[in-house]
């Protein structure tokens, strides 16, 4: 059983070994004794496998549960962002709405009628990343929204001032009109 290398000097007796008989940490591995209760039996106290199959279901049951509940804030949390838009756009739509000279420059330059700003404000949706809510005393606003009858991008840029809206510049979000310096 113990064989001798040719070549080697090896004090020892070699011993054949497979995965079954390395030891963790020194790359073998002893056998383990059977536990009482394995082999398939139902009565549940070793570890069959009809256990580790509810675990796993309990915890796809659990992802699923997460998942829908992620779901469901997403959605609470954007029709609460969607009713702020309404009452701030709809604040903005009753003021007067009045244009700087660049965004009548820019309006001119790109196609975009005062009727269709009017639009945007009026169906529009603020885009948080672009907007600065907390300027004083014209907090300042970027609306985007899809306007006539073509349902052309636009977004416009609005300062809530306490006595009217200003307009400060129009962009056309599907085309890049070749605009002079305004």
């Amino acid at each position: 059983m113990a064989k001798q290398r040719p070549g080697k000097q090896f004090a020892g007796t070699h011993l054949p070994t497979n995965k079954a008989t390395r030891l963790p940490g020194t790359g073998k591995k002893k056998p383990r004794p059977a536990a009482a209760g394995e082999g398939g039996g139902s009565s549940g106290g070793g570890g069959g496998g009809r256990r580790k199959k509810d675990k796993s279901f309990l915890g796809l049951l659990a992802s699923g549960a997460g998942f829908v509940a992620l779901w469901a804030w997403n959605v609470w949390v954007r029709s609460q962002q969607h009713k702020d838009d309404r009452q701030i756009l709809d604040g903005m739509l009753q003021r007067p709405l009045a244009l700087t000279q660049h965004a009548a420059c820019r309006m001119d330059c790109r196609y975009i009628t005062k009727t269709e700003v009017e639009e945007a404000l009026r169906t529009g949706r603020i885009n948080a990343r672009k907007s600065q809510p907390e300027l004083r005393p014209c907090p300042k606003y970027a609306v985007d929204a899809s306007v006539g009858p073509q349902k052309k991008g636009v977004q416009g840029v609005f300062a809530a001032c306490p006595t009217q809206t200003r307009v400060i510049t129009v962009i056309d979000t599907d085309t890049n009109w070749a605009c002079g310096p305004c």
